[in-house]
């Protein structure tokens, strides 16, 4: 599937003679021509179809007016995010605004009998789009239905002008990441955000989606995605997963700039050699931080205090070496600055206290953590300690995610070379809330017992 949008309205095109040195001519750009069909109001309302209509949605349903009311205002909305995001959607040829028909249904076999719903329109799982129309299916809640319209609607801004090529993880990425959305308490939209709450995100399950396939034993990398096919995206999976990775890349404070940049490179085989050009550098590790993403993943995962600053350690020489590193709790994975060896041993004393959460009152905790809430399995406030692996083994499996439970001492043999990091164990969408920081003591010391 392409993407067929545009942010500039001129490209160059043709190519100057040799030894003209007239300017190249550039040519204008627009959108595709409206070709939706003109349809007769009064005979669908006889057949239960009515019409609601906004600056940029015309809506056809069955469904009853006020499970529906929302949506020609999210879709307005959406549009003015998308322009924000992308840039402005070129012209057409005359001059007309950008508007799209929806086709929401309970009653299919209603849609077919009113030539509503194409035979030759492939077949798809809740929604499917076409130039300036879509399709989605009647849902159980209100957030998933605006989710669809939201969803489908994007295709159709991102597939206006018949230009540009982009991978399916992409294209149906961020349809899904521009999908999520909340409303705020004066009834303003937000786009792109990330699920806090299950009820506020009725229907949605990406979450727990991405959670259960890592709990099977099928996590994707960044590099599996971009091999995602059409055809895999008639189940959910697909989408649950570049959903995540275009709430990775776009919420990560040292990769959104960047991964919005790339949206404004999708001419012909410009996306590759961008996506190349803007990430090649940082691939190694933005496959670690998104391993510990997939793997961690949560609502209200706070992406921005997850985010590492990778910094290589030095090594520590003789056993009498050691270095005193603080460990803040409002942080994910933090560096030590010690580099160890794969095979040696480490001794590790940690000290200090934190506070974590405020309310109902603040719970201070020690290395060896508060053992009546637990989070991924182990108590709050426990120290954790992992080792990046430096360099990285091409398909070895993420080092990180072997966590080395510290508390308040530990020796430990190191499982590879690398770069020994920390982080105080919370929950991913609380960190924000905790305060202060461990001292942490490394020691090297062979093959000595502490």
């Amino acid at each position: 599937r392409r993407v067929l949008f545009r942010s500039v309205l001129f490209q160059q095109s043709g190519s100057a003679v040799a030894g003209d040195s007239r300017e190249e001519t550039p040519a204008p750009i627009f959108r595709r021509s409206d070709r939706r069909p003109h349809l007769d109001d009064a005979k669908l309302r006889q057949l239960g179809i009515s019409r609601f209509e906004s600056k940029r949605l015309k809506l056809y349903t069955d469904v009853a007016a006020e499970k529906v009311q929302s949506l020609p205002p999210a879709v307005d909305a959406a549009y003015d995010a998308l322009v924000a995001y992308f840039g402005p959607l070129a012209p057409d040829r005359r001059g007309s605004e950008f508007q799209v028909t929806a086709y929401l249904m309970s009653d299919k076999p209603l849609f077919q009998k009113a030539g509503l719903l194409p035979d030759d329109l492939p077949p798809f799982l809740n929604g499917r789009h076409r130039e300036q129309e879509f399709w989605i299916n009647e849902q159980e809640t209100g957030y998933y239905r605006r989710h669809l319209a939201i969803h489908e609607f994007t295709h159709c801004f991102m597939f206006a002008v018949p230009e540009a090529h982009v991978p399916e993880w992409y294209m149906e990425g961020m349809a899904e990441l521009f999908g999520t959305h909340r409303i705020d308490a004066n009834g303003r939209y937000e786009f792109r955000v990330m699920p806090d709450r299950t009820e506020n995100f009725d229907g949605l399950g990406r979450i727990p989606l991405v959670r259960s396939e890592i709990a099977h034993g099928h996590g994707k990398t960044l590099a599996d995605l971009q091999q995602l096919t059409t055809q895999e995206f008639l189940a959910n999976t697909a989408y649950g997963w570049s959903w995540a990775a275009c709430a990775f890349l776009d919420g990560h404070p040292r990769y959104s700039q960047r991964f919005r940049e790339l949206g404004k490179h999708t001419l012909g085989s410009e996306f590759q050699s961008t996506l190349t050009r803007l990430f090649g550098n940082d691939l190694e590790e933005m496959e670690t931080e998104w391993a510990l993403f997939t793997h961690q993943l949560q609502f209200g995962f706070d992406l921005s205090r997850a985010a590492i600053d990778f910094k290589a350690g030095q090594p520590l020489v003789g056993s009498e070496s050691r270095s005193e590193i603080a460990v803040a709790a409002n942080r994910g994975w933090q560096s030590s600055g010690v580099a160890v060896t794969q095979g040696e041993r480490y001794a590790i004393k940690a000290s200090g206290e934190v506070v974590l959460e405020r309310k109902p009152k603040p719970w201070v905790s020690q290395p060896q953590g508060i053992s009546i809430v637990y989070s991924e399995g182990r108590p709050i406030g426990t120290l954790l300690a992992a080792i990046h692996r430096e360099p990285q083994e091409n398909g070895a499996n993420e080092n990180m995610l072997k966590e080395i439970v510290v508390g308040r001492t530990t020796t430990f043999r190191a499982n590879a070379s690398g770069t020994l990091y920390f982080r105080i164990n919370h929950h991913w969408n609380s960190l924000a809330n905790n305060d202060g920081r461990y001292t942490v003591v490394v020691r090297h010391v062979g093959e000595e017992r502490p």
